[in-house]
C-alpha cells in the first residue's frame, strides 16, 4: 500500500511538473506564432522559416510532454481525466499543424511574395499562385482536421485553468482554420478570374451610399473591365444613363417578384441591387449589358467610396481631370457630399455625373496602377470584402459556388441557423442616407425549440437643417403629408430566422404595419418609415424563431456609417 502511494504521489508529480512544462511550451508557440505573422508580413523569409522552425519545435516538445504511459492512464480515468485528456488534444493537434502544415505554408508564402508577384507590366504572375495551390489545399485539410479534434475534447471540466486554455486553443486553430479555407479558395479561382485560361469581362459598378439601396448605396457609374493573363485594363467607362430603359432578361422566382416587382429592379437601373443578395443585382447588370452593347461578361463586381478610401489611403492619391485629388481622406465626402455642392442643382446634373466618372476612373486606375506596398493594399481589400463593400459574382456556376463560400459573394444564405438582417432602401429619392445612423439590438430569451426574440431598431437622421443642395433633399417620392427639406423616406426590411413567424411591430412606439415576403427561405418585414431631419425612430419586432444551431449570422448592409449592432442570446444548457 506504502508503495503504491508513492507510486502515485510520483505520478502526480510527473503530471503537474511536465504540465507546467507543456504550458510553457505553449506559450512560446503562441508568441513564435506572432512573430512569423510579422516577418512573413514583411517578407522576412530567412527570419520566417527560423521562427517556424523554432514554433515546430516548441510544438513538438509540448506534445512529447503530454504524452507517454503516465499521461494516457490518467487522460483515461473515466472520473477526472477529462483536463489531462483536453490538454493532451490541444498539443498534439498544435504538433500536427507545426510538423504538417507550417513549413509549405513559409514556403508557398515565399513564392507568393505580394512584392514580386506582379510584372514589371503591372500583370500578376498567375503560374505562381497556381503553383502552390497544392501546399495551401494541403495546409488547409491539415488545420480543419485539427480543428474538428479539438473541438472534440472535453471542454468543461474541473480544472478551470484547462477550460480557458481549451477556448483559446479552438478559438486560435479555428481562425488559422477560416484564413486556410479562404487562401485556399483564393489560390484555387485567382488564374481563372484573372484570365488565365483566356481573356475575362467584368461588369463593374461603383455605388453610391448616399442613396441606400439593399447591397449597399445606388448603382451609378459603371466600368467594363477585362483582365488577360493576370492584367487589369479598363475597356469602357460609363455613366448610370447608359442603362437607362434597358430590360434585362431574368427571372429569380416569386418570391422576388412579390417583394420587388413594384421598384422595377429589371428595367430601371437605379433599383437593380434592391435586394441584398448581391447575385441578383449582379446578375440583371449582366443581362442589361448584354442587350445593351451585345457583349457577355464573365462577372460582376460593386465597390463604394469607402472600400475605394481603404485602398488609396495605400496607393496614395489619384488626381482628377480638374486637377484636385482623391485620397483615402476624402474619397467618401468627395463623391458624396462635395460632389452635390459643388453641382448644387438638378441642371447640372451631367456636369456631375461627368465628374464623378473622371474620379471613379482616376481612382480605379491609381490603385490598378499602384506599385506601393503590396501586403497593405491586400489588406485595405480584405478590409472591404469583409463589410461588404467589395463584391464579386462570376456567370461560371462552379466558380460561383466557391465563392458562394466566402463574403466576397455577398449572398443571403439559404441556412436555418439564427439570422439578423436589417436592409435599408431610400424610398425618397433623396442623397440624405450621407447622413443615416443605424442601430440594431437583438434579443433572444427562453429555451426549447422555439424561442422568443426582440429586434429594436433606431435610425436617425442627421442631416443639418440647412446648407444641402436641392439635388440631395429634393423628393421623388409621392407622399400626401408635408415634408421638409432633410426629411427622408425609407423602406426598412427585417430578414428573419428561417421559420420565424412575427407577433407584433411598433414604429415610434405606435402599432405598426408591414409587408411580409420571403427571401432565401428567410421571412421578410417590409416597413414605410418617414424619417424627419434631426431625429431617430425606433422600430420593435417582436418574433417567435426556431432555435436553430450556431452563433447568429449578421447581415451588414455597408452605408456610409456602419451599423451597430447588439446581440443579447439566451443561456441555455
Amino acid at each position: 500500500m506504502v508503495m503504491a502511494g508513492g507510486m502515485l504521489l510520483l505520478a502526480g508529480l510527473w503530471l503537474a511538473v511536465t504540465a507546467q512544462m507543456a504550458r510553457s511550451q505553449l506559450n512560446q508557440v503562441r508568441a513564435d506564432a506572432h512573430i512569423l505573422g510579422v516577418k512573413l508580413s514583411a517578407s522576412d523569409w530567412l527570419a520566417a522559416r527560423a521562427t517556424a522552425a523554432d514554433l515546430e519545435a516548441h510544438a513538438h516538445r509540448a506534445n512529447q510532454l503530454t504524452s507517454g504511459p503516465v499521461w494516457a492512464l490518467a487522460a483515461a480515468l473515466p472520473n477526472g481525466g477529462e483536463p489531462l485528456q483536453t490538454i493532451r488534444g490541444i498539443t498534439a493537434g498544435v504538433d500536427t499543424v507545426g510538423a504538417d502544415a507550417l513549413p509549405q505554408l513559409v514556403s508557398a508564402a515565399q513564392r507568393l511574395n505580394p512584392r514580386t508577384l506582379r510584372r514589371p507590366d503591372g500583370s500578376i504572375d498567375l503560374s505562381r499562385i497556381a503553383a502552390v495551390a497544392p501546399a495551401f489545399n494541403s495546409a488547409s485539410a491539415v488545420v480543419a482536421q485539427t480543428t474538428k479534434a479539438i473541438s472534440a475534447l472535453p471542454r468543461h471540466t474541473w480544472l478551470t485553468s484547462i477550460d480557458a486554455a481549451y477556448v483559446d486553443a479552438l478559438s486560435q486553430v479555428t481562425s488559422v482554420s477560416h484564413s486556410l479555407t479562404s487562401a485556399d479558395l483564393a489560390v484555387r479561382v485567382l488564374p481563372a478570374m484573372l484570365g488565365a485560361d483566356g481573356p475575362k469581362l467584368y461588369f463593374l459598378a461603383f455605388q453610391n451610399e448616399a442613396e441606400s439601396r439593399g447591397t449597399g448605396g445606388l448603382p451609378g457609374a459603371f466600368a467594363i473591365v477585362q483582365a488577360s493573363r493576370g492584367k487589369l485594363t479598363f475597356t469602357r467607362m460609363e455613366n448610370d444613363t447608359t442603362l437607362h430603359n434597358v430590360a434585362a432578361n431574368v427571372d429569380f422566382g416569386p418570391d422576388y417578384h412579390h417583394l420587388y416587382d413594384a421598384a422595377g429592379p429589371t428595367t430601371f437601373y437605379g433599383n437593380s441591387n434592391i435586394s441584398p443578395n448581391f447575385p441578383y443585382a449582379a446578375q440583371i447588370w449582366a443581362s442589361m449589358w448584354k442587350k445593351y452593347s451585345g457583349q457577355k461578361v464573365d462577372g460582376a463586381i460593386a465597390v463604394d467610396p469607402t472600400a475605394l478610401g481603404y485602398l488609396l489611403a495605400v496607393t496614395g492619391p489619384a488626381t482628377l481631370p480638374d486637377k484636385t485629388q482623391i485620397s483615402g481622406a476624402n474619397a467618401v465626402a468627395l463623391t458624396q457630399a462635395t460632389s452635390y455642392a459643388k453641382f448644387e442643382d438638378q441642371a447640372r446634373n451631367a456636369q456631375r455625373q461627368a465628374y464623378l466618372l473622371g474620379v471613379a476612373s482616376a481612382a480605379s486606375k491609381k490603385i490598378l496602377d499602384s506599385r506601393g506596398n503590396p501586403v497593405a493594399l491586400l489588406q485595405a481589400a480584405g478590409k472591404a470584402v469583409d463589410e461588404r463593400r467589395l463584391l464579386f459574382w462570376s456567370a461560371d456556376p462552379a466558380l460561383q459556388a466557391d465563392l458562394a463560400q466566402t463574403s466576397l459573394a455577398g449572398i443571403i444564405p439559404t441556412t436555418t441557423v439564427p439570422y439578423v438582417g436589417l436592409s435599408i432602401v431610400n424610398a425618397g429619392g433623396t442623397k440624405l442616407d450621407y447622413y443615416l445612423d443605424r442601430s440594431l439590438t437583438w434579443q433572444r430569451t427562453g429555451c426549447g425549440s422555439s424561442q422568443r426574440t426582440t429586434v429594436t431598431i433606431t435610425l436617425t437622421n442627421k442631416a443639418p437643417a440647412s446648407g444641402l443642395p436641392p439635388y440631395v433633399t429634393g423628393r421623388a417620392d409621392t407622399h400626401s403629408y408635408p415634408v421638409r427639406p432633410g426629411d427622408s423616406r425609407l423602406a426598412v426590411s427585417y430578414f428573419a430566422t428561417q421559420g420565424a413567424l412575427m407577433d407584433s411591430i411598433s414604429v415610434a412606439g405606435q402599432p405598426g404595419r408591414g409587408r411580409i415576403g420571403v427571401e432565401k427561405g428567410h421571412p421578410v418585414y417590409t416597413m414605410d418609415l418617414e424619417l424627419p431631419r434631426g431625429t431617430s425612430r425606433t422600430i420593435v419586432l417582436h418574433l417567435s424563431e426556431p432555435s436553430g444551431t450556431g452563433a447568429p449570422v449578421v447581415l451588414r448592409q455597408p452605408l456610409v456609417h456602419p451599423l451597430d449592432v447588439t446581440l443579447l442570446d439566451a443561456v441555455c444548457s
